[in-house]
């Protein structure tokens, strides 16, 4: 009798943690910043002690200079962040376009997942251009740098890479009139996610491969072979499903990028400061999509 494989049990008590957090900060009427910072912390609390008692890898573990390098880019990130949130909700209001759209007559129970679906539609077509190459690559790259793959290195991504991504993201649902808890909601989902499909956590979530992003399938987007680097959505896989980029079963040998001339991969300062080179012949591997 065949034996079925262990179920990804971190994954899916993150996404319980964070439905049951989302709960009480609904029930108490925390607001989003709340919301989304304590949802964050939570879920990567939870992820480090599966990564730390039941790893995937033993050899994807964070040592401490990747730790140093992911605590200075979550720094740099949370500037970002807010710098970003600025912009758009300042677009937003000289626009007067703050719930207008036809998105501000749905229910939260219907506008939180056509957010995440919606936002997760833009983020997927840009990613799929900054794995074309150019300028978009360069900043993207840094993401792609790393050798392993574990809960705190999702946070090694450049500043301009998540300015980018979030505006794609948020700015649309913005337009459409969703309300700013829809946005939160659909924003802590896709949090969760993120971390979740980094993780070094073991087990299978086994058709809902099919629903969900998971470690299983971005594994595949980490893989340091052009032709296996696919499954360009993080939450959802739906659009990967419709666009011809999806990839499931199975495991790359090997992820990260070969790069011998860019930065190295605990090298913070160099790698915030790639984007800003010249492309060197050879420099890098540029996935196609």
């Amino acid at each position: 009798m065949k034996t079925l494989p262990p179920l990804n049990w971190a994954h899916l008590g993150a996404l319980l943690l964070a439905a049951g957090w989302a709960a009480l900060a609904l029930q108490l009427n925390w607001g989003s910043m709340p919301l989304l910072l304590g949802g964050l912390l939570l879920v990567l609390t939870w992820f480090a002690f599966w990564e730390w008692r039941w790893p995937y890898r033993e050899d994807w573990r964070a040592q401490p200079a990747d730790r140093r390098r992911d605590a200075l880019f979550a720094i740099a990130l949370l500037g970002a962040d807010a710098l970003t949130d600025l912009l758009i909700r300042g677009l937003v209001i000289h626009l007067n376009a703050h719930g207008t759209g036809p998105a501000a007559a749905l229910p939260l129970w219907l506008a939180v997942p056509l957010a995440a679906l919606l936002g997760e539609f833009g983020d997927y077509w840009l990613h799929r251009l900054k794995h074309r190459g150019g300028w978009l690559w360069r900043v993207h790259f840094v993401h792609h740098r790393p050798g392993a793959l574990n809960v705190t290195n999702n946070f090694t991504t450049h500043p301009l890479d998540l300015l980018l991504r979030k505006t794609v993201h948020v700015l649309p649902l913005w337009l459409l009139g969703f309300d700013p808890l829809a946005i939160a909601l659909a924003g802590l989902f896709s949090q969760t996610q993120s971390f979740a499909t980094h993780a070094n956590s073991r087990g299978t979530l086994g058709w809902l491969n099919y629903l969900i992003g998971s470690a299983e399938l971005h594994r595949w987007h980490h893989s340091v072979k052009v032709d296996e680097a696919l499954n360009f959505g993080t939450a959802l896989p739906l659009w990967d499903q419709l666009f011809g980029t999806y990839r499931r079963h199975g495991a790359p040998e090997r992820v990260g990028v070969i790069a011998p001339q860019a930065p190295a991969e605990q090298d913070t300062l160099g790698l915030l400061l790639h984007p800003l080179r010249r492309t060197v012949p050879g420099q890098s591997v540029q996935p196609q999509a």
